[in-house]
C-alpha cells in the first residue's frame, strides 16, 4: 500500500521576549511571521530550502525545525512504539524573521518542527496517543530552556508562563490597543547563550523586590491600559542593564528615541529593540522615529530598519490537506 502524501503549512508569529522586567517569563507576539510548508510521503530523507535562497543556511545540526521534530518523535512517539521512526518531509521556508536578531526566530522553528511532528504522528501512527496541549506545550518550551518566546509563539497575545513541577503554567491575556509598539531591527546578530554570559550569577535581594515589583505593575498595565504604568512596568535590573550597557550599538539611537516614547524594552536578549507609544502619537511618532533611525545608520554604519507591528493574537496558524 502506497504512503499517503500530505502538505502541512504552519505560520508562526515573531515574539519579544522578557519586556523589560519579565525575564524569562513575559513574552507577546506580533504581526511579523516565518511560514513553513511541510510535504509527505514524497520523499525518503529529510531535505530543506529557503524561499528566495539558492542554498540552505545552516546544516542538519544547526536545524531547529529537524532538531526539535525529531525530539519530538523521541519524546511523544518512540516511547510508545519502539520501531517508529520520524517520517522524512521536504520543508520550504520563509523566513520573514531576523535570524538571532530578538524576534524570536528560533522559536518559530520548533514551533513548526513541533507542529508538523504531531500531525505526521497523528496521520501516520493513529495507533499511538497524541499527548495533551499542556505536554504538547512544556515540552516545546523545554526546547529552548525557558517559555517566554515558544508559548506566545504558539497561542499568540501576551503570555506570562513559567515551568513548575515538571509542568508549564501560563496566563494569556489581551495587550491594550491604545498603545502601540515599533520594533528598531538593525543588521547585526546577537546569540542568546553568549548574551547570558553577560549575566551575574547572583543578584542583590533589593533588584529582585524591584523585578518583582514592576511585573506586578504588569498586571496594572494590562487591566487599566495607563501608559504611566507600562513606563513603570518596563524597569529593569535583571538583564537590561547588563546587555543594553554603555557597548551596546544601539544604544545612542535607543536613548535619542527614549525621549519620545512611553519606553523601550530590549527583544529577548537583542540586538533588537521593541518601543512603545501612545496610540495617539504612534502617526507623528513614526516620522520622527524613522529619520533618528537613518541618522544613526548613516552615522553608525550600522544598518537599521523601524518597523511597526501589532500583537498577533491567534499565533500559530495551522493548515493540511492531502496531495496526489
Amino acid at each position: 500500500m502506497s504512503t499517503p502524501k500530505y502538505k502541512f503549512q504552519i505560520k508562526v508569529p515573531g515574539t519579544s521576549a522578557n519586556l523589560g522586567s519579565g525575564f524569562d517569563l513575559l513574552g507577546l507576539a506580533f504581526q511579523i511571521y516565518n511560514e513553513f510548508s511541510f510535504e509527505f510521503g514524497k520523499t525518503s530523507e529529510f531535505t530543506r530550502k529557503i524561499k528566495g535562497s539558492s542554498a540552505p543556511v545552516f546544516t542538519d545540526d544547526e536545524d531547529l525545525v529537524l532538531q526539535s521534530y525529531k525530539t519530538y518523535f523521541s519524546v511523544f512517539v518512540s516511547s510508545q512504539k519502539s520501531s517508529a521512526s520520524p517520517v522524512p518531509y521536504s520543508v520550504t521556508m520563509e523566513l520573514g524573521l531576523p535570524l538571532k536578531g530578538g524576534l524570536g526566530s528560533s522559536a518559530s522553528a520548533v514551533v513548526a518542527g513541533f507542529s508538523a511532528a504531531r500531525f505526521a504522528q497523528s496521520i501516520y501512527f493513529p495507533d499511538t496517543k497524541l499527548p495533551s496541549e499542556s505536554e504538547f506545550l512544556y515540552q516545546l518550551a523545554l526546547l529552548e530552556g525557558h517559555p517566554d518566546n515558544t508559548t506566545p509563539a504558539y497561542l499568540g497575545g501576551f503570555v506570562f508562563s513559567y515551568f513548575a513541577e515538571d509542568k508549564l503554567y501560563y496566563f494569556k491575556k489581551k495587550f491594550p490597543k491604545n498603545v502601540h509598539c515599533f520594533f528598531l531591527i538593525p543588521e547585526l546578530e546577537i546569540a542568546t547563550n553568549h548574551s547570558r554570559k553577560c549575566l551575574p550569577d547572583t543578584y542583590p535581594v533589593s533588584d529582585i523586590i524591584f523585578n518583582m515589583s514592576r511585573m506586578s505593575t504588569w498586571w496594572e498595565f494590562l487591566d487599566s491600559g495607563e501608559p504611566g504604568l507600562l513606563k513603570r512596568a518596563l524597569e529593569d535590573k535583571i538583564h537590561t542593564p547588563y546587555r543594553m550597557n554603555s557597548e551596546f550599538p544601539l544604544l545612542p539611537l535607543v536613548e535619542e528615541i527614549q525621549k519620545f516614547s512611553i519606553g523601550v524594552s530590549l527583544s529577548g536578549s537583542g540586538p533588537a529593540v521593541l518601543v512603545y507609544t501612545r496610540r495617539k502619537d504612534s502617526k507623528r511618532l513614526e516620522k520622527k522615529f524613522s529619520e533618528l533611525t537613518k541618522q544613526f545608520s548613516e552615522k553608525s554604519g550600522i544598518p537599521c530598519k523601524l518597523l511597526r507591528l501589532s500583537p498577533d493574537t491567534g499565533g500559530a496558524k495551522i493548515h493540511f490537506k492531502k496531495i496526489s
